[in-house]
């Protein structure tokens, strides 16, 4: 149920009690906010306490110059959340550091997120942060993030047993697959949108048009399929979901050239009839 509009700068937002949002919150003139250990372990205290008071956390990560949030909101507004975060953040660092002036820039950008099955890819956008930042070489090489609890099985104040289920209703096999799914690159942009479910990622404006262009220059899936030298018998096979072991090495061929050509695991599987996990298992197994 939506709880009603606030203005926050120039333009209103609209809040869900309930409502699951990625947040991205950049330090002013995107300098460094959080220079040190100390700074990174203060505000992941102050993430905890957020997870106290009704709100649930899936992920975060903290960077040097912002940082990203995947919550779900409880009966207090996101607006008082978010600002109660910001402006304890903000004191403790000026005292600090010894500075004065605003720390954050501007308004936190919140993203709505309207169905669950958009998290997990999230999660991975999020948790990769450090890696395509040249912070680390691998996501679980990074301490300030939520993925060591991902990784551990624990479901405390980062809520992780939703995603895990995601993948397997057994843990063993679900924390395995949780490392192997954050190994692959998310290649989803959950930054530049201004709603992710609901159909496809909205782009902010203009982004549409970019982004149509890109895809009408490339090659559909059904043609990268046809280049692997499948039959006709063959592709229709493989379109309908076909198990037979014959198959894969065209499934193969078909997979690694679509990723290459910037499709989504999800996008691959939904032309040949499985989900992005099974896309993925598969690459996995052949690497």
């Amino acid at each position: 149920m939506v709880r009603g509009a606030f203005f926050m700068g120039r333009r209103p937002r609209e809040e869900e009690e309930g409502g699951i949002y990625h947040i991205i919150q950049r330090g002013n003139n995107r300098e460094s906010v959080f220079r040190e250990d100390r700074d990174r372990e203060y505000m992941t205290g102050l993430l905890y306490l957020i997870s106290k008071t009704g709100c649930k956390i899936f992920g975060y990560v903290i960077m040097g110059n912002h940082y990203h949030l995947v919550l779900k909101t409880g009966k207090e507004l996101l607006q008082k959340v978010m600002h109660r975060l910001n402006l304890r953040y903000s004191k403790y660092y000026n005292k600090e550091h010894d500075r004065t002036g605003h720390v954050f820039q501007g308004r936190y950008k919140a993203i709505p997120v309207r169905e669950e099955k958009y998290i997990l890819a999230l999660l991975r956008y999020v948790h990769q942060n450090p890696v395509k930042a040249g912070a680390c070489k691998r996501v679980e090489e990074y301490g300030w993030s939520s993925d060591s609890y991902y990784r551990k099985g624990k479901n405390g104040w980062v809520e992780t047993s939703l995603v895990l289920e995601m993948l397997s209703k057994k843990q063993g096999i679900a924390l395995k697959k949780y490392a192997q799914f954050m190994s692959i690159e998310e290649k989803e942009n959950f930054e530049g949108v201004t709603v992710i479910g609901a159909g496809v990622p909205t782009t902010a404006a203009g982004g549409r048009e970019k982004e149509n262009a890109e895809k009408e220059k490339r090659k559909s899936v059904d043609e990268v399929l046809r280049a692997t030298g499948v039959s006709e018998e063959e592709f229709n096979l493989i379109k309908a979901g076909s198990r037979r072991r014959d198959l894969t090495e065209y499934k193969l061929r078909y997979a690694r050239e679509a990723i290459t050509l910037n499709y989504t695991l999800k996008e691959i599987g939904v032309n040949i009839n499985t989900s992005d996990i099974a896309v993925f298992q598969m690459l996995r197994r052949h690497i």
